[in-house]
């Protein structure tokens, strides 16, 4: 059993970790983590520049993106690399990727469209997080070439896209005793 000097210790009621809101960011390759039964690499990422810098390099679980090499995830995973290749001067992130180098890809910069993920928790509570809605070149997220992405609700099956989602209107509302009926008999 450790002895700890009590009186030195800060008392804390949570955690100080504070989530980004959806937007465009510099985020940054933390680690990759290769799966080759389910034919993807996971790309672990945090956050590389602005008030959010850093903000997941602590956690336990950091926030991760796929690299799919399922034939039908090829063209998004060949624009994920070009990406990279186009925002790290002189990385050939498709040889590193067909060489099975992950260990190139870490501290690699990209940019990102970062949104909403509802999703329902095994207790059955909602829940929130964030992920990467779609990837982007570093120039593009800093000249504000990019839109926000609706969140995407897994409670629900859907997938979001685009943003903003429009409020639906309201229903009109009727006053039967008012309204003008047809009453007399139908012909049919």
């Amino acid at each position: 059993m450790p002895n700890v000097n009590w009186s030195t210790v800060e008392e804390s009621a949570g955690g100080t970790f504070r989530m980004p809101e959806p937007g465009g960011y510099i985020c940054v390759i933390t680690g990759v983590k290769s799966v080759p039964e389910k034919q993807y690499v996971g790309i672990m990422w945090d956050i590389a520049e602005g008030e959010f810098k850093g903000c997941y390099e602590s956690s336990q679980y950091p926030p991760m993106d796929i690299m799919s090499y399922k034939p039908n995830a090829l063209p998004m995973t060949k624009h994920k690399l070009h990406v990279l290749a186009d925002d790290n001067a002189g990385f050939r992130s498709s040889a590193a990727f067909n060489s099975d180098n992950w260990d190139a890809f870490v501290g690699k910069r990209f940019g990102a469209v970062l949104r909403k993920r509802i999703y329902t928790k095994k207790n059955g509570q909602s829940g929130e997080a964030i992920e990467i809605g779609a990837w982007k070149r570093c120039d593009e997220i800093r000249s504000g070439q990019w839109k926000p992405m609706a969140p995407r609700d897994q409670t629900t099956g859907g997938n979001g896209g685009t943003a903003p989602i429009p409020t639906p209107a309201q229903a009109p509302t009727y006053d039967a005793a008012k309204a003008d009926v047809y009453d007399e008999d139908i012909p049919f």
